[in-house]
């Protein structure tokens, strides 16, 4: 008869955290008692990878809106280019940030998110940095101008 060999287990002690996931960004985090699992995000996220830079700049209150947006204008890539969005102007990686916000205008001689020290030129906003930046300060300003911080962007959540 085979012997059977129980491998052995050390237990966690009280209060220990144990960390598992397939990657860093889809790791959860199971208190030791395994009844209470916080994720890193809201559970169905369509650009989980940008979760993490998203709540540097907005509350994570805002995930929703933000995965919803960041998938309809680019699908979650920041190389996304519309060369030429309905204004003629291009637009810009994850939010498809219009070039009317970095291009000189009457309103802005050097560019709105020039005058907001985000960036120099457009071709910035391919950096997923400085494209939340970016989208913080026009957020911002549909807030104070609007009272809609994501006007910009449509008239979002009746797009949905």
């Amino acid at each position: 008869m085979a012997e059977s060999i129980e491998p052995e287990v050390n237990a966690p002690s009280e209060g220990q955290t144990i960390t598992q996931g397939r990657s860093a960004e889809m790791r959860s985090q199971i208190v030791i008692d395994g009844l209470d699992v916080v994720p890193p995000m809201p559970y169905g996220s369509k650009c989980p990878q940008w979760y993490a830079l998203a709540t540097k700049y907005f509350s994570a209150d805002e995930w929703d809106t933000i995965d919803f947006l960041l998938n309809r204008e680019s699908r979650c890539d920041a190389q996304a280019l519309n060369p030429k969005d309905v204004n003629g102007k291009p637009s810009y990686s994850l939010f498809q940030i219009n070039g009317f916000w970095c291009s000189p205008s009457k309103h802005y001689a050097m560019g709105f998110l020039q005058e907001q020290g985000v960036l120099t030129t457009c071709e910035e906003l391919f950096d997923p940095v400085t494209q939340f930046r970016a989208a913080r300060a026009i957020y911002v300003e549909g807030l104070v101008r609007h009272g809609m911080g994501w006007r910009s962007w449509g008239s979002y959540p009746e797009t949905r």
